[in-house]
């Protein structure tokens, strides 16, 4: 009976509308401290059942969207861990169970690749990382707006930090790269020799996998989920619709000059082209940021939903430093509906969007308190295109818009970003080297906008073609149907032109 009950866990995981991915490091790395919001979840080597659980588990009852990373190890290499990991969620379902199905906004598969040997294996950390915030009400609100005061009241704007320059390194030497990649295809565009690397096809994650390589670039989907994506036609589903997992592979097409490590490569390059960012993403400082890019009389939207008053608060300190106007005067800040039930949201008349061109800081604070203290969201995904249609209305004048959007929260109104008209320039808050939402990144796409993180800036992401590889953090986005789709294998840094494809 209890068989039965996990396995119901695990085709219910299956069917969920809850985002999942599968993702290879090399080692997961837990948190270094405790902290409200997380539970960790400790599991044997090769099994589901629960060894211990520590960190804010009462949190866990006034909980609203859950985020879940399990880790395993990829052992055996190339074996389908999918049953084994979902019934590890199903653990932690069955211990919890006044979590409910909506609470969960995503789950993450970290396969570690330093386990290749089962006695190394065996020591790595194998579990559940649980993060969550609180489920939003109107006593919340009230709270983190005494918090957004006491930051502003007791913080420092600080220093404008100066652009980041363009570092370089040098890969190892290599002997006759020419050799190794003269039976590949390759084309000449703008001044520069491209190399189509990487294997084509699909194959079935329930069955033996072809060996990886650092050049192979996939996605891991299930069968239905790729074909509603587009991902694979009919046909291919037909022949793959048993499987409980598939990695649909791409080849590429990269630089000649990125394939010879005797020539340097820039880490990162603040020209406004697409920066390749291979350092690790912490959460994002609105304050660098806005020092960094110099933008002048946009029109800033913000999130002001639970738990952004960190990072708007960081506005609210620039503002106060620098002199009113010079970012801009035309504010826009959304609750996501005002506190109104989920089930009464109707894309493109959410509400909770509230507007004003202010003429002094005062203005501002006043009206980004009052909007989060009439709501603060509700189901994790946000009416932010509702929000960017609302400014561009408001604000025609403007340019381009600012927006600092929530990490954890993907953009329930998508539909209507066809109808913007100006670029977008988003500020991604709560960004890791693993996560930057996708949404955002072709919102940016979408209006000829721009991303913005901690360290990097990524422009252009519009020109990026059919078949082309974005590289973030350690996460990597192959353009597909004129879309940015995650892709499961983070080969930067990992191509070796001593050994074949």
């Amino acid at each position: 009976m209890q068989k039965y009950i996990l396995l119901l866990f695990i085709l219910h995981l299956s069917t969920k509308s809850v985002g999942q991915k599968t993702v290879f490091i090399e080692k997961y790395t837990l948190p270094a401290e405790k902290k409200p919001g997380q539970v960790i979840v400790e599991m044997p080597f090769g099994y589901s059942n629960i060894l211990k659980i520590f960190g804010d588990t009462a949190g866990l009852r006034t909980a609203g969207d859950i985020f879940i990373d399990v880790a395993c190890t990829d052992y055996p290499i190339n074996a389908s861990l999918q049953v084994l990991n979902k019934s590890r969620v199903a653990s932690f379902l069955k211990q919890f169970p006044f979590i409910e199905e909506d609470q969960l906004a995503q789950v993450n598969f970290f396969q570690q690749t330093d386990g290749a040997q089962r006695e190394k294996a065996i020591t790595m950390f194998h579990g559940l990382i649980i993060t969550f915030r609180p489920r939003q009400n109107a006593a919340n609100a009230k709270a983190e707006v005494e918090k957004l005061e006491e930051i502003v009241q007791t913080g420092s704007p600080g220093t404008a930090v100066k652009p980041a320059k363009l570092t370089k390194k040098k890969d190892p030497p290599v002997t006759d790269p020419e050799k190794l990649y003269a039976q590949r295809p390759r084309k000449f565009v703008n001044g520069k020799w491209y190399v189509l690397v990487g294997r084509g096809g699909i194959a079935s994650a329930d069955e033996d996998m072809p060996k990886k390589s650092p050049l192979d670039s996939f996605i891991t989907r299930e069968p239905k989920e790729a074909l509603d994506e587009g991902l694979i036609n009919k046909d291919e589903y037909k022949e793959f619709k048993k499987s409980i997992s598939i990695r649909i592979y791409y080849p590429r097409w990269v630089e000649l000059d990125k394939l010879m490590p005797n020539k340097p490569v820039s880490v990162t390059d603040k020209a406004k082209k697409v920066v390749t960012i291979t350092n690790g993403i912490p959460d994002s400082s609105i304050l660098k940021i806005l020092d960094r890019t110099g933008w002048e009389k946009a029109t800033i939207v913000a999130d002001v939903t639970g738990s952004m008053y960190k990072y708007t608060a960081q506005l609210l300190l620039w503002i106060k430093a620098s002199p009113v106007g010079s970012l801009s005067k035309n504010f826009v800040f959304f609750n996501d509906g005002n506190n109104m039930p989920d089930k009464d949201k109707k894309l493109g008349s959410t509400g909770g969007i509230y507007f004003r061109s202010c003429n002094s800081y005062t203005e501002v604070e006043n009206l980004m308190k009052s909007t989060m203290l009439k709501g603060a969201g509700g189901d994790y995904p946000e009416n932010n295109i509702e929000a960017l249609l609302k400014a561009e209305k408001a604000f025609p004048a403007t340019e381009f818009q600012v927006m600092i959007a929530d990490n954890w929260a993907a953009i329930k109104d998508k539909i209507l970003w066809q109808h913007l008209t100006k670029p977008v320039r988003i500020i991604v808050c709560g960004a890791t080297e693993f996560n930057v939402h996708i949404d955002y990144l072709n919102l940016a796409r979408k209006t000829n906008g721009s991303v913005h993180l901690m360290e990097s800036d990524l422009y252009n992401l519009s020109g990026l073609k059919e078949g082309e590889i974005l590289k973030v953090g350690k996460n990597s986005f192959i353009v597909k149907n004129g879309m940015f789709v995650e892709t499961g294998y983070e080969y930067e840094n990992k191509i070796s032109v001593s050994h074949g494809s």
